[in-house]
């Protein structure tokens, strides 16, 4: 039976935000590797007493609207299923990874407040019986072992191609933060598969990776009253680097999404601490690396990862 307690303090608690890079099915066997222990690390923090939400709103790279050009394109889809059966969309794999268990329930009234917020924000919403692909169930498993101890609830990312439609659904469902929420992202900070699974060298994914790590510190906004970490990172878009390390959109817009649910400092505001009426967010770093497909740290022969937590206070931060 799936645990799924809630502590008294977690409904009191404004939820955090999570951006993790999924990587594919093989790093769940890779129990050595700097993803897998990140993973853990992610599950030791958000299930930790000081900062456990009273469920989780997932958006992954493998969840996109499929009204692309349509009316609804800038629209999402929220998972109607309260069961969260899992999908199995990879192929070319061994038997067992297609035996994977991961067990976990979408709580009604939580599917219900998602729909809620965004109506009221204007984006289309549909709903859809599906479960949970393997950009939330492969990382949740290394975090949680085999049952979820928190609702998951998936959204999907909208179908446009335009980066401000993702940002805007990390705006309207950080709302759900301030009722014990977390809002969980997961996507990939390079992605390239073509050039990993070919065996070419990636001379651009450090550099690209760098480049986010740079984008998520900065303090100096581009554009007028958006947050200076979300400004710079959407200038990364038009960067010669960007189409290298993600040929299509899907595996980098879940970020904007997770930059746009965080609360950003104000103005002259000390990055490094929170005043008892602020509401700003502290960004901690989980993990950083480049990996091989094997799992090992690489150079330019692997993808680009990287985690993130947006935090209220220090004082709830994981050790």
């Amino acid at each position: 039976m799936v645990n799924q307690t809630q502590s008294p303090a977690a409904s009191l608690r404004r939820g955090d935000v999570y951006f993790l890079s999924h990587g594919g099915p093989p790093t769940i066997e890779q129990y050595e590797s700097g993803p897998y222990k990140a993973w853990q690390k992610f599950g030791r923090t958000i299930t930790a007493e000081k900062s456990k939400p009273k469920g989780i709103v997932a958006v992954s790279a493998h969840w996109e609207n499929e009204d692309r050009y349509g009316p609804g394109a800038a629209g999402v889809i929220v998972n109607s299923n309260t069961t969260n059966p899992l999908i199995y969309d990879f192929g070319g794999f061994p038997k067992h990874f297609y035996q994977f268990q991961f067990r976990s329930n979408a709580d009604p009234a939580l599917q219900a407040k998602v729909v809620d917020v965004l109506k009221k924000d204007g984006i289309p919403v549909r709903r859809e019986d599906r479960g949970l692909d393997h950009g939330v169930w492969i990382p949740f498993k290394a975090a949680f072992g085999d049952d979820s101890p928190l609702p998951i609830v998936q959204v999907s990312l909208p179908g446009t191609s335009d980066p401000q439609a993702s940002v805007k659904l990390g705006k309207s469902l950080s709302k759900l933060r301030d009722e014990g929420y977390a809002i969980v992202a997961t996507g990939q900070v390079v992605h390239n598969l073509r050039d990993l699974f070919t065996g070419r060298k990636m001379p651009y994914t450090k550099p690209f990776l760098q480049a986010v790590e740079s984008a998520l510190s900065s303090s100096d906004s581009t554009r007028a009253n958006e947050d200076p970490s979300l400004s710079a990172t959407l200038d990364l878009l038009n960067s010669p680097l960007y189409k290298k390390a993600h040929p299509t959109d899907e595996h980098f817009f879940p970020l904007l999404v997770a930059l746009g649910a965080i609360h950003p400092r104000t103005s002259g505001e000390d990055s490094g601490a929170s005043s008892a009426g602020d509401k700003s967010d502290i960004r901690e770093k989980i993990y950083t690396g480049v990996v091989d497909i094997g799992g090992s740290p690489a150079e330019d022969t692997g993808l680009g990862w990287g985690m993130w937590r947006w935090t209220h206070t220090r004082a709830n931060a994981s050790s």
